[in-house]
């Protein structure tokens, strides 16, 4: 079984287009076709639904194929990355999932690794925790930075990390004449606020705030991302509430009031979510390593 034929099925399934996964495998279609239809007949059955020749998804057969596929791919990887470490040096480029309202914390996070392995490299890609989950069981990632209060899904393990902890953040105009540096939750959900949208646990994390002490608060706008609710609250739309750690990215604004969020103090934490495997891939067990030797600052300090 050729072992590129499985990385243009991984391909096939990570693009869903016969063309842009021929792209990103720098082959062509035909040639991509090719070899996946060549798999087919090695393995004896269809794994691609096709239709005029367009990706209309797997077959159940395709599937589990396609699951070896990606494990097979990843302990290549791993084996590759070993034997680089027994040379001295360890090689190869780590995909990280991260929250959005981790970002923030990126460079240390990166830092911390590059470090102790200046051979390496490293990407951190901006997901949703369920997108962090999906990427790490289908090998797309190598790990991910997300809350881990629950327990992950089957197959992953977590690490906690910090407490993510809340601000309320909006100009003095619409706070008026608030002299304390904190405000309650329940005096925030009576100001119009903008807002990350549902489909974001950490907006799913702050409405069960809201729920606990029975407040319905004033949602004026939604964003997708932090950066966008920003701009809600710099053009007067309303209050954002955001991570400590995103208003010590952003520092001191003329004309922009940050509030500790106080009863309750709520706090969740956000930690590193790897496979449930041993050994680790050496990329994984390094990070596990750095992250380990460099606590993260959690409190925007």
């Amino acid at each position: 079984m050729n072992l590129r034929h499985l990385s243009y099925l991984a391909a096939l399934a990570r693009e869903g287009h016969f063309h842009r996964a021929a792209l990103a495998s720098h082959i062509t279609q035909p040639t991509l076709s090719a070899a996946i239809r060549q798999l087919e007949e090695e393995v004896g059955v269809q794994l691609v639904r096709r239709s005029q020749q367009r990706f209309e998804g797997f077959t159940p057969e395709g599937l589990k194929v396609l699951e070896w596929a990606r494990r097979i791919i990843s302990d290549v990887d791993a084996l590759k990355q070993s034997l680089a470490e027994t040379q001295g040096k360890l090689r190869g480029h780590l995909r990280i999932g991260i929250i959005p309202t981790a970002e923030p914390l990126a460079g240390e996070i990166a830092g911390a690794f590059l470090r102790r392995h200046p051979a390496a490299s490293i990407t951190l890609l901006s997901m949703t925790s369920q997108e962090i989950e999906r990427g790490i069981i289908e090998h797309s990632l190598e790990a991910g930075i997300s809350y881990v209060d629950e327990a992950p899904p089957r197959g992953l393990t977590a690490q906690p990390m910090y407490a993510e902890r809340y601000v309320l953040i909006g100009l003095a105009r619409i706070l008026g004449k608030q002299s304390r540096n904190a405000i309650t939750w329940r005096h925030a959900a009576a100001l119009p606020l903008v807002l990350l949208n549902r489909e974001m646990q950490n907006r799913r994390l702050i409405d069960r705030h809201f729920a606990a002490i029975e407040a319905a608060p004033v949602v004026a706008a939604e964003a997708s991302t932090l950066v966008g609710l920003l701009s809600y609250v710099r053009a007067g739309l309303g209050c954002g509430i955001i991570p400590r750690t995103f208003a010590a990215l952003i520092g001191k604004v003329p004309g922009l009031k940050v509030l500790a969020l106080e009863a309750p103090d709520a706090a969740h934490q956000v930690g590193l979510i790897i496979p449930a495997r041993t050994p680790l891939q050496p990329l994984t067990q390094a990070l596990v390593d750095a992250l380990r030797e460099t606590p993260i600052d959690g409190d925007g300090a």
